[in-house]
């Protein structure tokens, strides 16, 4: 079968036109050596084809593109791809951009010599299909990008997938609450530009860990009513006045977009977080 080349990436890798509308990135040693727009090749020198069905897929690829390099693109998706029929593992879409973002900033970090392992828990006990993904995951990166990343990335992989399980709206009409608590939260981090970073990646973590217990706290109705001192939340606000002021805007977003009541400990529980990341972009080297 011949496929028809629509843009060439590099000597290993075009995205072809399969027809109606469909398209898809090829890979193979030399299929786009001194290849242009318009060129056909034959499927049978392929070694690999990742479909790109999904339009919002399509952007994601395009606008990774960009920034990062092909090889590590094709990878990550390769890897989502590989998690969704294996496991038959419902993603939102948008893992597409983390689950490649984190791949690329830990290979460049491991390339420089400066990979430090996360020390997010291990809570495999808790998600033992999302750690089984991220071992098969983390094998494919290994083998792709001819690196060896250490045991340990499994648990930072798994999170990714913890993080962006369920069915985007498109194509399934009901939001999980996990996906909204997710959305409401990153949306309040944006506003005070806070990201995920290699000097932050192990409290961010901790956070997103905290988040998926407080979701099944909100679904069991047990949220955590162990006394505190009267005075702690009053202490926070004085000390850490930024951290109480963005915990306090994302408990008000939950509670009124989620028609949910968080007591103290759980807005506590956020300044404790993101303190932690606030404190960690304050010791950020310049």
């Amino acid at each position: 079968m011949q496929l028809v080349i629509r843009s060439v990436y590099n000597n290993n890798s075009v995205l072809v036109n399969l027809g109606s509308g469909k398209q898809a990135i090829v890979s193979g040693k030399g299929i786009g050596y001194r290849k242009r727009p318009g060129d056909t090749i034959s499927s049978t020198n392929t070694s690999s084809i990742l479909y790109l069905e999904d339009e919002r897929i399509k952007k994601h690829f395009a606008t990774l593109l960009k920034d990062v390099p092909i090889d590590i693109v094709v990878t990550a998706f390769s890897a989502i791809d590989m998690a969704k029929k294996n496991y038959h593992y419902s993603v939102l879409n948008y893992i597409y951009v983390t689950l490649t973002d984190h791949i690329f900033q830990m290979y460049k970090h491991l390339m420089n010599g400066k990979y430090r392992s996360s020390m997010v828990p291990d809570i495999h006990e808790r998600y033992p299909t999302e750690y089984a993904i991220a071992k098969d995951v983390l094998e494919i990166i290994n083998k792709n990008l001819n690196v060896h990343f250490p045991d340990a990335e499994v648990k930072n992989i798994a999170l990714h997938f913890i993080n962006a399980q369920g069915n985007d709206p498109d194509s399934e009409p009901t939001d999980t609450l996990s996906m909204k608590v997710n959305r409401i939260v990153n949306a309040v981090f944006k506003e005070y530009n806070i990201k995920r970073n290699l000097n932050n990646q192990n409290y961010f973590d901790r956070l997103m860990i905290h988040l998926q217990y407080l979701v099944e706290r909100v679904q069991n109705k047990a949220l955590d009513n162990h006394a505190l001192n009267n005075n702690i939340e009053r202490d926070f606000h004085q000390l850490y006045p930024k951290s109480y002021e963005i915990s306090g805007k994302i408990c008000v977003q939950l509670e009124s977009k989620l028609n949910i009541t968080l007591n103290e400990n759980e807005r506590v529980y956020f300044i404790i977080h993101i303190q932690r990341l606030i404190q960690e972009n304050e010791n950020k080297p310049s």
